[in-house]
């Protein structure tokens, strides 16, 4: 659990006494946690601090999702969602442990490269024509997806479960990710009413491909 006593975790669940257990069993493993019964509690306490981490009951989650995406469409970084179900079977702590190391570790020493795009995944770094990009973690997660399946439609759903870890097609799940695109575009450089390289398919989800003639 090295390192991971300092994250700051947002506990959302309707039941107010297993809500309290996790609160309770959070401090207890050494996390900076708070506990919220409804959304809008969770969006005040959001308000006062970004948390590192959402722990909230996969029922509720499905329920209020898009108010919840919608929230969190402003923050950054953007907090790892983790949906909880059986309080009492689910060693919810060790797997958050186990997701949170997957998630800053996630891209391990690959080297993807589309075109004149290079992702170094041990190094953390972006190459784009030659030239370093700076991209923060979610950002760097959902291009080196959109990367291992260049010249592939990625949908929207997909694409939320492989950075937030979460089944859903909802609305504000697509807008969340419509702002990263746009802010990936933008750090590369990228010109969005050409829809080159990094490419929205309506309706579908998105699809990055080299440069013409640069397959």
């Amino acid at each position: 659990m090295e390192g991971m006593d300092r994250l700051r975790v947002l506990i959302i669940h309707p039941d107010l006494e297993l809500g309290e257990r996790l609160l309770q069993s959070a401090l207890q493993v050494g996390y900076r946690a708070h506990y919220a019964p409804d959304l809008r509690g969770g969006l005040a306490l959001i308000a006062r601090a970004v948390p590192d981490v959402i722990v909230a009951d996969r029922e509720w989650l499905e329920r209020n999702g898009r108010g919840l995406f919608n929230a969190l469409r402003g923050c950054s970084p953007l907090p790892l969602i983790c949906p909880v179900e059986d309080t009492a079977a689910d060693p919810i702590w060790e797997r958050l442990a186990r997701a949170w190391r997957a998630f800053q570790t996630w891209t391990g020493g690959e080297v993807v490269q589309v075109g004149p795009l290079i992702i170094d995944q041990g190094r953390k770094r972006v190459i784009w024509r030659g030239r370093p990009v700076q991209l923060p973690p979610l950002q760097f997660k959902i291009l080196t997806v959109l990367a291992r399946r260049a010249g592939q439609v990625v949908s929207h759903a997909d694409l939320v479960r492989e950075v937030w870890g979460i089944e859903t097609d909802d609305p504000e799940a697509r807008e969340l990710l419509k702002v990263h695109i746009r802010q990936i575009r933008k750090r590369l450089g990228l010109d969005p009413e050409r829809g080159e390289v990094l490419v929205s398919v309506r309706g579908f989800g998105y699809m990055l491909t080299p440069p013409e003639g640069q397959g």
